[in-house]
């Protein structure tokens, strides 16, 4: 239960700083030309943001601390912790929605591209410096993974009819399902998805274009290239910790017949710790690298492309042949509705899924 705490601690710190981990032209979704960046609504918007979700998810941490004071089931805490970070999720994505709107309003209101000169930033020998890890970092996890399906179904025979699939704090299988040939390898499939939609967005990443500021070029750079370079080692991380975790789980129940192993959920912690410490260090990385604009001394901004984006969220250019784009809100990358690829990255996320649910 102390666990459940740790991550609903950490989803709603995260939250209520998003707003300072973004890029500084871009607030709640919104491009703001660069000399505007320092425009005082923009800061109260931030401000009020940040304390209404920190309010809001102290209050529900509060409540979980009461929770764990009564005599409640664990399944029972850990149904309530999902929802209370549902509950604030959704909150803060109506908050940051409704900014969104008034941002775009007051920057019509106040005509700021009219008094601002757009120019096209650009500088090649960037990708010289870019870090971004190559996609054979990303191959060896799925060789790894087609490996496991095909010893799984060469012992298929000795596989039981029944075997664990879920399994308590204590390590207690509490979860049973029937051998079938889908079945058999449900866990290795719906991790082969993850792997080859990392392996995708690992060329997507070599590929993104680098975004820079036009008064501060080398600072935002910097931000560019040390995004891409933690954020490639941060996904191949992710996909490491996973291949292990779901590998030893699926190679002890299915193959070895072990129903009970106690070492099941330390193995889940020390994943858990794995993912939310490189997600620390990734942000922590990415708000020391982030662009400063004290010394403004033009009315100079880089090109915005708002035009392409909807509620700031979704990236849609038929024009731009780049698979990943940055975020205009938090940190990270989306993909480009506009290429083909993005929809090969959803299908084989959800097929898998979708075959474990309807076959």
């Amino acid at each position: 239960m102390l666990f459940i705490l740790s991550i609903f601690i950490f989803a709603g710190v995260l939250e209520t700083v998003t707003p300072y981990l973004s890029r500084k032209t871009t607030v709640f979704g919104v491009s703001i030309p660069e000399p505007y960046v320092q425009h005082q609504q923009l800061q109260l918007f931030k401000k009020h943001y940040s304390m209404f979700v920190g309010s809001i998810a102290a209050a529900f941490l509060l409540g979980q601390i009461l929770l764990l004071l009564t005599s409640i089931q664990e399944e029972k805490f850990v149904l309530l912790s999902f929802i209370f970070l549902c509950v604030m999720f959704l909150l803060s994505a109506a908050l940051s929605m409704s900014y969104h709107i008034k941002i775009k309003k007051l920057k019509k209101q106040e005509n700021w591209e009219a008094h601002v000169k757009t120019v096209y930033v650009t500088d090649l020998s960037l990708r010289d410096r870019d870090e971004v890890l190559s996609p054979i970092f990303f191959a060896l996890p799925i060789i790894i993974t087609l490996a496991l399906i095909t010893f799984t179904y060469m012992n298929y025979n000795a596989i039981p009819d029944v075997f664990a699939t879920h399994w308590n704090a204590a390590g207690e299988a509490d979860g049973w399902t029937e051998k079938t040939w889908i079945s058999v390898i449900v866990m290795p499939l719906i991790l082969l998805g993850t792997q080859i939609s990392l392996f995708i967005i690992s060329f997507g990443m070599k590929s993104a274009k680098i975004q820079l500021s036009a008064q501060a070029k080398e600072a935002s750079a910097n931000r560019e290239l040390t995004q891409r370079k933690y954020g490639s080692w941060y996904l191949a991380a992710i996909n490491y910790n996973m291949t292990i975790l779901f590998v030893v789980l699926h190679y002890t129940t299915v193959i070895l017949k072990d129903q009970t192993a106690p070492y099941f959920f330390p193995l889940f912690i020390v994943s858990m710790i794995v993912s939310l410490g490189g997600l620390i260090l990734f942000n922590w990385k990415l708000s020391k690298s982030n662009e400063r604009f004290d010394d403004l001394h033009t009315n100079e901004t880089a090109s915005a492309d708002d035009r392409y984006w909807k509620w700031g969220i979704f990236y849609s250019n038929k024009n731009d042949p780049s698979l990943l784009v940055e975020k205009k809100y938090g940190i990270g990358w989306t993909v480009n509705m506009a290429n083909k690829w993005s929809y090969i990255i959803l299908l084989v996320i959800f097929l898998p899924i979708l075959l474990v649910i309807f076959i």
